[in-house]
């Protein structure tokens, strides 16, 4: 005799429909019968600066002598007024080489992690993307670059774009940016390529340019102290350094969300009347993955992306019961674990990150079984290896997600062990999207769709016959995700 759960959600104002059934007929929609709800689940959860000192050789008295009557001649040193050129977008280096090519004896060009890395402590994620374009909706942006160059003792940020120009060709926009300002000093775009760049590079940064000549002054009538010598620099890529909140090169990652389920289940030309399917959407429940990059700070290549990951998954109170109203308490989890060797590519500060992984995981939805649904219930429990790739793909300031994976199973449960020579396969895929709130924090909206597959070979005579199954479940996450 047919049979049917529905599953009210008495405390969340939703109404889940769940259909179980034997007799072969099309999935029946209206029938209706009583649900409990259990709230019963568990969930747990980085320039070291070198300091060197030279001993000055004796000189002989006749050239101290001559060094001393030729000082009058000497110009005093120009003061360095330190800056970062900071360029996005195609063939930006060519872009970073014609500014630099411009530069005057008086600039002191530093390198940009120091700023891109106070620029974020301000919450300025990089790259800056198309709204360093838009006049209208740059100046939160521009506000925290400007601070960010005050942080750490720069004058003069200058920030290039470069863009298509028509009709064929690429163009820059150029901006001048004052340590502590919120708006451009200067602004102005320059055609790429064309034998006047260097010309029209150089006019829209003279007024910049002549701010820093040093003045004219007169001979000391006394010596003047000798300037002191600039601390060498340590040479680029000496050290690693990770960049924090940053995905590709996170020591942490995990996110904790509401997860919204459905599992539909049916056999495939049935015989025997006392196989069940079972039809559920709707069902609560909770969402946890986490990984973790131990390896991440050493910048040991290989090891430093090699993470370990688990996952967790819970539906909250599922239960169903009989027409008779016998209560039928079901159950659904599913946990596991294993590795992921990540790989970005493009930019440091937000590369595109693909992801290798491979592990081990339980999934298994049981179904109490009354005396009415002795031998009958679809009660699965799928131990299975699981194998695929992920890709992370950042669009200015949102991401977008895509995986899929092969589930190899090594035992289904009930449902495979009533038939002979019972054949399964299983692949999920899936995606979604990202949204920043504030440095390493996010809003993750993603869906996951896992299709398992059946064939058996019974024969005639055989208490169960069938020619295969298909169990389908859908899985909505939405929730918080941190990166550190």
């Amino acid at each position: 005799m047919p049979t049917d759960a529905n599953l009210p959600l008495s405390d969340l104002w939703l109404d889940i429909a769940v259909h179980l059934r034997n007799d072969g007929a099309p999935l029946a929609a209206g029938l209706e019968a009583n649900l409990d709800m259990s709230n019963s689940f568990y969930f747990r959860s980085i320039r070291s600066v070198a300091l060197a000192t030279a001993l000055l050789p004796t000189v002989a008295l006749p050239c101290v002598v001559f060094a001393q009557g030729g000082s009058s001649a000497s110009a005093a040193s120009p003061t360095k007024h330190p800056l970062v050129i900071y360029t996005e977008g195609q063939k930006s280096g060519d872009a970073t080489d014609l500014i630099s090519s411009t530069l005057p004896e008086t600039a002191a060009l530093d390198a940009n992690d120091a700023f891109k890395k106070a620029a974020q402590k301000r919450g300025q994620k990089f790259p800056l993307g198309i709204t360093l374009t838009l006049e209208s909706k740059r100046q939160a942006m521009l506000s925290k670059l400007g601070a960010a160059a005050t942080d750490v003792g720069l004058e003069v940020v200058i920030l290039g774009v470069v863009r298509p120009s028509k009709p064929s060709g690429k163009e820059l926009l150029l901006l001048v940016l004052e340590a502590g300002k919120d708006s451009p000093s200067v602004e102005k775009v320059i055609k790429l390529g064309s034998d006047s760049a260097k010309e029209e590079t150089q006019a829209a940064l003279k007024d910049l340019y002549d701010s820093w000549a040093p003045p004219v002054v007169a001979p000391p009538t006394e010596t003047a102290d000798k300037p002191k010598e600039e601390k060498p620099k340590e040479e680029e890529g000496s050290d690693f350094v990770r960049p924090p909140n940053v995905y590709g090169h996170e020591i942490f990652q995990g996110f904790v969300g509401f997860d919204l389920s459905g599992r539909f289940f049916n056999y495939n030309d049935e015989v025997t009347k006392n196989l069940r399917a079972y039809d559920v959407f709707g069902a609560p429940g909770i969402a946890v993955n986490l990984s973790v990059y131990p390896l991440a700070p050493t910048g040991i290549v290989f090891l430093k992306d090699l993470g370990l990951t688990g996952d967790f998954r819970i539906a909250l109170g599922l239960s169903s019961a009989t027409a008779d109203g016998t209560e039928v308490g079901t159950m659904w989890q599913r946990f596991g674990g294993g590795l992921r060797y990540r790989l970005p590519l493009g930019p440091t500060d937000a590369p595109y990150v693909l992801g290798v992984r491979g592990g081990f995981y339980q999934d298994a939805f049981t179904i109490d079984e009354t005396a009415e649904l002795v031998g009958e219930s679809p009660t699965t429990e799928y131990n299975f290896m699981r194998g695929g790739l992920d890709l992370r793909l950042p669009l200015g300031p949102v991401a977008i997600t895509a995986f899929g994976n092969y589930n190899g199973a090594l035992s289904t449960g009930a449902v495979g062990d009533r038939f002979k020579d019972t054949k399964i396969g299983g692949i999920d895929v899936g995606g979604g999207l990202t949204v920043p709130i504030i440095s390493g924090l996010e809003a993750r909206l993603q869906a996951e769709y896992v299709r398992w597959f059946y064939a058996f070979g019974p024969v005639p005579g055989d208490s169960y016959v069938a020619g295969g199954a298909l169990d389908e479940n859908v899985h909505i996450e939405i929730g918080p995700q941190y990166v550190y």
